[in-house]
């Protein structure tokens, strides 16, 4: 129940698409609902890419309060962008949180009495429901407005756009509006009756929805306006319209490698060919008829589908029946052809079913994979098994863990699996894992009275197979492989569609098109489709002939991301690793951050800001952490308008999540560490390391080490070696795509043009802002998306200098968010990395720690350091932090040298050493430098994690720590 007070109420809303189901009261005395004024539903379709944002005003026309609920579906495939209350006027966007992050703030609320909303799916089937119940004042109004985007899925030859409609009142204004705009021409288009979740008599309706306006301005655009009166909804049902708006259609095609789109360094390529014959099926249907299934219709129903399916069996088919319940049984021992006969003794077979009996998964499954490897085939064909169950393993081998392995171990082919969850009570988790792990994917079948239509059109989907084992391969290294969603596929059915997402590599400003490939296997055998696709310009006006709200360029990238986030959450149900399974969460929650995506792993927190009391500071990163960062709160304006530029930034300073300075030490600050970590760097004059680089988002940062001079003519006797002499950050480079920004302690040099350090000067290049504060000794660099860096100079006055002092910058990580989980380098590694503290020990009156350090590392290890201190020159406060020695130790992944990109004075590259032409020059792929990187999701990761990481014990040492365990052995035994 969410109560808005005047002016001090905290509405929270909680959109966890796997939270708990819970149900919100919409009671209302004497019956007296608020009146949903208006509803209004647009949806802009370009290239596939759907934004809908739907929009809801409610009246309370009484003298007294009263609730109303805010009810909206969502396909299950969309991911929710935002959501705003309009209040009084005034709106409060939501920001999307992690899951757990958003249930706590919902939590505190709670707890400080305040009143808070919340969120829960169920049916319609294939959506997500959320409500949000709202007591409205009197003679007031409310305005919901949701955004939510999908990347649109071709089945049975067209796609099918969906908007749920339920209002459960008549409504004076309410409409629906689609624009689309494709790259080819719409060659099919039909709007359907809207509908409620049954599909019976499906095929008996009428085949347009006759108040629907279809309009055509050009041939790859169409306009859908769907807008009853309020006298047409009482015609419909005198509780309102309720049900599914859809529209479906297609776009033209050809035998070829389908559209590719590329805009500011990100593609989507889209393959859907035609003019491929099927290949010959070898179709397994593996049948639950257990006890569970004779309750209600299912076992008839099943009965009802199988016996259509079999009917659409090609001739040259092969095909097997095996059904199971206690135990197994097969309808033939070996797969047979698709002959009338075959099909008539296999209905027969079917038609005499009974349900009886318990669930064996385990040997029904097996058996399954084991009758289509072991038959031998001549020719080209696609093996499928069609997997149907209604309940859990509870005969013969029960565990889920137990079963997924021996599956993985019998299908050595990659046997494709298709599960199909039928009713309730089916564990649609456990067979998601099942069809993710063996290339293909789940369904649920709902127990209506159109389930025999539900599964037929599943088959339908997968009926012809028209290339198998297909790979995308981008020539001329133009595409970052880390990036990209996927470029492996078991199977291509006719009317699908495959999708391809990813980033380029830098190119020069002269690059202009990528050469592709997509090789499969026909029923003719191996089929290679190549094409050079051309860049396209960064011009909307160019891109579509039909003006929509969507930007061209916007939608490449979210594509990207929604495929992606998409990819990591699949690969996460795929593993039973933990560690590994935790780390795609984390990539797919800082994703969906990034871009504000509300999925099954991030959740939306809509606050209404409370009165600030008078003790309150204006920044508060444990208390505040969910409010945007506005203008007043930008550190570039902070830096511009305080008298004391330094004092305005030093809270922001304080909480940086990591910074270099001084000589040059590293001090880092992790999310469950009480203190901070410090280690050393003990460079050479000339020497150019890497602090950050996110290929993600295209950052790169790198620094030159500069050193104390001796004076030419001095007194001082030389006694000591050449190392003790202190070394410095001189030089630092940043760089995001384009943008590049060179800083020494006198210039900046800014896309190749320099000037000094003027205090107060603002620079910017495009939506980047570059500050200087008013007293000269940092500069602020925030980027569009907040990412902000500080560099801060250290002056030194001319008698020092004269003595062999030098001028030095110091580095600081003020804002990360919308950086990836990848990032790297020597700071970037640490801003989502887990370091814990295991134990302490005294050792000669020091404190010595040991640290566990996990997350996005190579490998999880341990590491040793000593409690000390280190002086923060930004705010000239000495810092706890635990201290590793040896230029970070066991602390950095990998060694010193892998972050060392430039040395002077080496007259030839050692393994570890990448010299470049100047400092500005991206580093070292780290994830090319290992066998175990874990710096991409897919391939050695993996493997890393599942065979160093699966029996880690927490009291083990890695031999990462080898250096450390030398040191500190006295230690570690009194330990054991």
């Amino acid at each position: 129940m969410v109560t808005l007070s005047e002016g001090r109420a905290l509405v929270i809303l909680t959109l966890a698409i796997e939270m708990c189901c819970q149900s919100a009261s919409s009671n209302v005395t004497d019956g007296k609902v608020p009146k949903v004024v208006s509803l209004t539903v647009r949806s802009d379709i370009m290239f596939r890419f759907a934004e809908t944002v739907v929009t809801s005003t409610v009246v309370n026309e009484l003298y007294e309060a009263r609730e109303t609920t805010f009810d909206v579906n969502l396909p299950m495939a969309a991911f929710t962008s935002n959501f705003t209350l309009m209040v009084d006027g005034i709106a409060y966007p939501g920001t999307v949180k992690e899951k757990e992050q958003a249930l706590q703030t919902y939590e505190k609320a709670k707890r400080k009495g305040h009143s808070a909303a919340h969120m829960f799916h169920d049916k319609p089937r294939d959506s997500n429901r959320f409500r949000v119940s709202i007591n409205i004042a009197a003679q007031s109004e409310v305005t919901f407005i949701l955004t939510y985007n999908e990347v649109l899925q071709r089945k049975r030859g067209h796609y099918d756009h969906v908007v749920y409609i339920d209002p459960k009142q008549i409504v004076d204004q309410l409409l629906v509006e689609v624009y689309i705009s494709e790259s080819r021409e719409i060659t099919a288009l039909r709007i359907p009756p809207v509908r409620n979740d049954i599909w019976a008599n499906a095929f008996s309706l009428p085949t347009t929805n006759e108040l629907a306006l279809v309009e055509r301005p050009s041939p790859r655009t169409a306009y859908i306006r769907y807008s009853p009166s309020p006298a047409e909804q009482v015609r419909v049902s005198t509780h309102g319209i309720s049900g599914m708006f859809s529209v479906q259609y297609d776009v033209e095609r050809s035998l070829d490698v389908g559209d590719m789109y590329i805009v500011d360094g990100y593609f989507v390529h889209f393959f859907a060919p035609i003019g491929i014959q099927p290949l010959r099926k070898k179709i397994l249907f593996v049948l639950d008829v257990s006890g569970s299934m004779s309750f209600g219709r299912k076992i008839y129903q099943l009965k009802e589908a199988m016996t259509q399916i079999l009917t659409e069996l090609s001739s040259d088919d092969l095909f097997n029946i095996i059904t199971f319940a206690s135990q197994t049984d097969s309808w033939s021992p070996r797969m047979l052809p698709a002959s009338k006969a075959n099909i008539a003794a296999a209905t027969d077979y079917v038609q005499e079913l009974i349900a009886d009996g318990g669930t064996n998964v385990n040997d029904a499954l097996v058996g399954a994979i084991n009758n289509l490897q072991d038959f031998s085939d001549v020719g080209v064909s696609a093996p499928i098994i069609v997997f149907l169950t209604d309940g859990d393993p509870t005969v013969g081998v029960t565990s889920f863990k137990k079963i997924l392995n021996n599956i993985d171990e019998r299908n050595r082919d990659k046997i494709q699996i298709f599960s199909l969850a039928f009713g309730d009570d089916a564990n649609y988790n456990f067979l998601k894992k099942i069809s993710a792990r063996n290339s293909g994917f789940a369904r649920k079948i709902y127990t209506d009275a159109d389930s025999t239509l539900q599964l037929v059109g599943f088959y339908d989907e997968i009926s012809n197979v028209l290339l198998s084992k297909l790979s995308f391969t981008y020539l001329d290294d133009t595409v970052n492989l880390t990036s990209v969603t996927r470029t492996q596929f078991p199977s291509f059915f006719d009317g699908s569609e495959l999708v391809v997402a990813g980033l380029l590599n830098e190119k020069a400003d002269d690059f202009n098109a990528i050469t592709m490939t997509v090789v499969g296997t026909s029923n003719q055998g191996l089929l290679e489709l190549t094409a050079t696709t051309e860049v396209v310009q960064n011009n909307r006006n160019t891109l579509s002939e039909f003006k929509t709200r969507l930007d061209f360029p916007t939608i490449v990238q979210k594509t990207w991301a929604y495929l992606t986030i998409k990819k990591l959450l699949e690969e996460e149900l795929k593993t039973e690793n933990a560690l590994l399974r935790d780390d795609l969460r984390l990539d797919a929650v800082n994703l969906a951050i990034k871009y504000n995506f509300v999925t099954p792993v991030t959740s939306m927190v809509v606050t209404k800001p409370e009165e600030k009391k008078s003790n309150e500071t204006d920044y508060n990163v444990q208390e505040d952490d969910a409010r945007v960062l506005d203008e007043e709160d930008d550190p570039g304006n902070a830096a511009l308008t305080s008298p004391s530029g330094p004092q305005a930034l030093a809270g922001k300073i304080k909480h940086s999540k990591a910074m270099a300075d001084n000589d040059p030490h590293f001090i880092v600050n992790v999310k469950d560490l009480e203190y901070a970590i410090c280690f050393d760097v003990m460079g050479e004059e000339g020497d150019v390391y890497q602090l950050m680089t996110d290929k993600y988002s295209g950052l790169t940062v790198n620094a030159k080490v500069v050193a104390n001079k001796m004076p030419k003519e001095s007194n001082i006797t030389v006694f000591t070696p050449p190392g003790v002499i202190k070394t410095f950050l001189g030089e630092i480079t940043i760089k995001r795509w384009k943008f590049s920004l060179h800083i020494t302690p006198t210039k900046l040099t800014l896309m190749g043009e320099t000037i000094d350090w003027e205090n107060g000067t603002t620079l910017g290049h495009g939506k980047t802002k570059i500050v200087v504060d008013q007293e000269g000794t940092m500069v602020v660099v925030i980027f569009s998306d907040r990412v902000t860096l500080l560099v801060m100079r250290h002056m030194k006055p001319k008698s020092q200098l004269s003595t062999g002092k030098v001028n030095f910058l110091g580095f600081y990580i003020v804002e990360h968010k919308g950086l990836s989980y990848h990032t790297h380098g020597l700071l970037g590694q640490f801003l989502y990395r887990n370091v814990i503290l295991k134990k302490t020990k005294n050792r000669k009156g020091k404190l010595m720690g040991r640290l566990r350090v996990s997350g996005n590392t190579q490998r999880p290890r341990k590491v040793m350091a000593t409690l000390g201190h280190r002086l923060n020159l930004a705010t000239n406060t000495s810092v706890s932090c635990w201290m590793v020695q040896h230029n970070g130790g066991a602390l950095l992944d990998g060694d010193i040298t892998d972050y060392l990109i430039k040395r002077r004075n080496t007259g030839s590259d050692n393994k570890a050493v990448k010299d470049q032409i100047d400092l500005g020059d991206e580093g070292p792929d780290l994830s090319e430098m290992t066998n175990d990187s874990t710096f991409s999701v897919t391939g050695s990761v993996k493997q890393v994690f599942e065979t160093e990481s699966e029996n880690y014990d927490d009291e083990d040492v890695s031999e990462g720590d080898n250096e450390i365990i030398e040191l500190d052995k006295e230690t570690l035994d009194d330990e054991k």
